[in-house]
């Protein structure tokens, strides 16, 4: 008879106020936890008694450390690290990462490089353009190509928004030289890079130019790479966040 007597009377509570308290008499959510049985019989527990309690709101919030979560999952963290065991450990170029806003604790997914390939003509050029789901103002440009030699040409650049700054170049043992001039029509892109490689090995696939090219920014979001070479050329262009 007890034992249906506390049915009733969880029932009863459940259908009056449509929320489930463990450990509290006072749930002030849809379902909420009181790990620690330390809140109050009346109003809201303090922001100490917060700590131990679990809740799930009408909205579908999850509070683990306060009782009123603003997001899907709202965690209060009290300056202690968070652990989540057995992840697989992979990072191709297509994976994002988890990066956390200091100012309001939202975890957002932030993509730290992006990778794509043109393949451009001799004495042509191509334009490549970056996703707008890829945001990355800020960061290092680098082009990258090779040839059937076993040379590899890599040229570092600079650049935020549409400003774009040469830093290094290398092809096999050649040092890369560069020039710099300004963006055709006085335009609101970046300056234009010049990038030669004198004293290039011939090879089967290239002259001593093979890895000349000229590459600039014409909008924040594209890249303008001309072939200066005598074959055509892919090249591989990756951005890293900085």
């Amino acid at each position: 008879m007890k034992k249906i007597f506390s049915i009733f009377y969880i029932c009863t509570a459940v259908l009056s106020f449509a929320q489930v308290g463990i450990n509290t008499s006072n749930p002030q959510t849809v379902f909420h936890v009181d790990g620690g049985k330390d809140n109050p019989t009346t109003g809201a527990p303090t922001a100490a008694q917060q700590v131990n309690d679990v809740v799930v709101t009408a909205a579908g919030n999850v509070g683990i450390g306060l009782i009123a979560p603003q997001k899907k999952l709202d965690i209060d963290a009290g300056s202690a690290s968070l652990r989540i065991r057995n992840l697989p450990q992979q990072i191709p170029d297509d994976h994002d990462f988890l990066t956390i806003n200091t100012a309001n604790g939202d975890v957002v997914a932030t993509r730290y490089v992006y990778t794509t390939s043109i393949t451009v003509a001799a004495a042509a050029n191509g334009t490549v353009t970056i996703p707008a789901s890829i945001s990355i103002p800020n960061g290092m440009l680098v082009v990258k190509t090779s040839n059937t030699c076993g040379a590899n040409m890599i040229t570092n650049f600079i650049y935020s928004d549409i400003s774009l700054g040469y830093a290094t170049s290398i092809a096999g043992d050649k040092v890369g030289t560069s020039t710099i001039a300004p963006i055709p029509g006085g335009g609101g892109g970046s300056g234009v890079w010049s990038v030669k490689f004198p004293g290039t090995v011939t090879c089967t696939t290239g002259n001593t130019t093979q890895f000349d090219f000229t590459v600039s920014k014409p909008t924040a979001s594209s890249y303008l790479i001309v072939n200066n070479g005598n074959v055509a050329r892919t090249y591989v262009v990756t951005i890293f966040r900085l």
